[in-house]
């Protein structure tokens, strides 16, 4: 089993029912998972909020045919809890942990939370790249944090036991929301800075106050957050990000988040890449994923280790926080 801890599959199925398809869950994606070996992921809601238009609206757009889609699937299945995502396991459906990237979409009214959790979010990050009401992403003023609203969105989703994610905060949001917590602390897709510099990757201190959380981070296939070389973004330098975190807070707190994004196209690449192409050289989609753990084990990683960044470090993660 494993567990990929960041998917923005939903933006797919979006756009490509607005064109008219229908079941793209099942026609466009279900094999590739499959042959990855992934049953099972947190799937976000991801607002752009560089691209122009109304948060609002987009993240109504992206709900409308989130539930249409569910409603004609029989292959996933939306889970709340560890019990639920063993009953998918057992049934053979890919389970899906609902969760939000960002919260823009929402503006100032934190109450709009509730509506999120009773659709069925058990996920949320304050703020994708942009700054907002609640927080700053790492596209927004440095020495902006989270705000007085963010702070009781914080406590507002935690005692609603949905996991918190600081994955695209700056480094000022971070520390607020370390400060704020009362629970474990998820970065879904960030590596490390010792190994590459970008903007989402985190810093030795910021891995270690995420373990002393009891939280997770996981590892993230896309190219700019595995090395500032582009011919240097491949699977092996993947690898070596999994090793450095291991060794720094345990193998008990990493697990996956690959963040692929195949599906999109071209414009919404230029949002938060400059380069051409962004995929990781040699595991290019969920389809190869077996490919990373071959490696993996290559580099040390015992069984015993694969099997719970694989997946039992996220089984643990959402059973200490939601049951």
């Amino acid at each position: 089993m494993i567990f990929d801890g960041h998917s923005d599959i939903f933006s797919d199925v979006r756009y490509k029912r607005e064109a008219g398809e229908t079941q793209v869950l099942k026609n466009r994606h279900l094999e590739r998972l499959q042959k990855g070996g992934i049953s099972g992921g947190c799937f976000v809601i991801w607002v752009d909020t560089f691209n122009g238009e109304d948060p609002k609206k987009e993240l109504d757009a992206i709900i409308k045919n989130m539930k249409d889609e569910m409603a004609e699937t029989e292959d996933f299945v939306l889970v709340h809890n560890t019990a639920e995502i063993e009953a998918a396991r057992k049934a053979g459906k890919v389970s899906m942990l609902l969760g939000l990237e960002g919260l823009a979409g929402i503006g100032e009214d934190i109450d709009r939370i509730h509506e999120l959790y009773d659709i069925g979010c058990r996920h949320a990050m304050l703020t994708w790249n942009e700054e907002n009401a609640l927080a700053t992403g790492v596209k927004g003023t440095p020495d902006r944090g989270v705000t007085e609203l963010g702070k009781k969105a914080i406590k507002l989703i935690q005692d609603k036991k949905m996991i918190l994610d600081v994955s695209h905060l700056n480094e000022k949001s971070f520390w607020d929301v370390m400060d704020a917590t009362t629970a474990p602390i998820l970065a879904s897709h960030s590596n490390a800075k010792a190994l590459a510099g970008a903007a989402r990757n985190l810093t030795d201190a910021q891995l270690l106050a995420i373990r002393d959380t009891k939280g997770l981070v996981g590892l993230n296939a896309f190219g700019d957050f595995i090395s500032e070389v582009q011919s240097e973004q491949d699977v092996d330098h993947l690898v070596n990000h999994a090793s450095y975190i291991a060794d720094k807070i345990g193998v008990e707190h990493l697990g996956f988040g690959f963040d692929f994004f195949e599906f999109l196209n071209a414009d919404f690449m230029e949002s938060y890449s400059d380069q051409d192409d962004s995929r990781l050289k040699g595991m290019e989609d969920c389809s190869k994923v077996p490919v990373m753990i071959e490696k993996m084990r290559k580099a040390g990683f015992t069984e015993k280790d694969l099997e719970m960044i694989s997946h039992k470090n996220w089984l643990n993660l959402i059973g200490n926080i939601m049951g």
